[in-house]
């Protein structure tokens, strides 16, 4: 149930009166037409959110431009749009790779239902309840209902599963995987070992749905981050940062060159022209 909110008073504003309240908070405009016409398209919620990524005291902006918080917005969009194609590319190789992997070995196309095969049985029984909406969206076949109801899917085989489940659920199967000798694997054959593959996917699949759902990526506290490897050290690569998840798309696109080129050239590019201090967000150490 959701209603609405007792104690807010604050009434709806105008684009006129929000560039108002930001210059009354120190900001300064080249161009208050420009602003307007901004804020009609980017909510002014979202605006002051990335304001005060920029700033010491919360809603305090002197100092601070409305073009600066433009342009760091732009940098934060045009970072989500090299991530989401670079992600896109990682969850198709690792829904590949996870299916292929673990279904030859076992000989079984239906590994994933055997709650046997995974270590935290009821957390795999949710995890397949969870699974039934996608199975539904992608109008695979109903054999009946249950004695409460619920429809009984007829199970796809792995790989048909990892191509109508989403990524976040597919994250959660592998990670209760059982077997070791899987996440070895699957790990190897994108570089990592059997316990940063495990990390590195789940944090994934986090920054996919955050880039999904157009959030600030730069000065941004991620729910989940790669584990930090001896290579990740080395560089001084910062593991709060979106330079080690940058450092892990890289290193996952170790058998497709073309695309970990073209990958790392737009990240690069975007970052040469980055100001210096949202340079420093990018947490890359001596990897850019």
């Amino acid at each position: 149930m959701i209603q609405k909110s007792l104690n807010w008073a604050k009434p709806a504003t105008s684009v006129t009166v929000q560039v108002s309240i930001l210059e009354q908070r120190n900001m300064t405009f080249s161009d208050k037409t420009k602003a307007e016409n901004i804020l009609r398209r980017v909510n002014y919620y979202r605006f002051c959110h990335y304001a005060n990524s920029l700033v010491s005291v919360q809603n305090d902006y002197t100092g601070l431009s409305f073009d600066d918080v433009v342009t760091f917005y732009n940098i934060n969009r045009e970072l989500r749009s090299i991530l989401m194609e670079a992600l896109s590319w990682a969850e198709v190789s690792f829904r590949t790779s996870f299916a292929y992997i673990v279904s030859n070995d076992k000989q079984d196309p239906f590994f994933y239902l055997d709650s046997s095969n995974f270590k935290n049985p009821s957390f795999h029984t949710q995890t397949l309840i969870e699974c039934e909406k996608d199975f539904k969206n992608a109008g695979i076949t109903v054999l009946g209902q249950d004695a409460n109801g619920n429809n009984i899917y007829e199970a796809p085989p792995a790989w048909q599963m990892v191509e109508v489940v989403s990524f976040g659920k597919i994250s959660k199967l592998f990670c209760n995987i059982d077997k070791v000798k899987y996440l070895d694997k699957v790990g190897k054959y994108f570089g990592f070992t059997k316990t940063e593959i495990k990390s590195v996917i789940k944090s994934l699949a986090d920054l996919r749905n955050q880039c999904a759902h157009h959030r600030k990526i730069l000065f941004s506290n991620f729910n989940s981050t790669p584990a930090v490897t001896q290579d990740m050290r080395a560089l001084q690569i910062d593991g709060t940062k979106i330079g080690s998840f940058i450092f892990c798309l890289h290193k996952m696109m170790k058998s497709d060159a073309g695309m970990q080129n073209s990958f790392m050239k737009k990240i690069s590019d975007l970052y040469k022209k980055c100001p210096a201090n949202i340079k420093n967000e990018f947490g890359t150490g001596s990897f850019l």
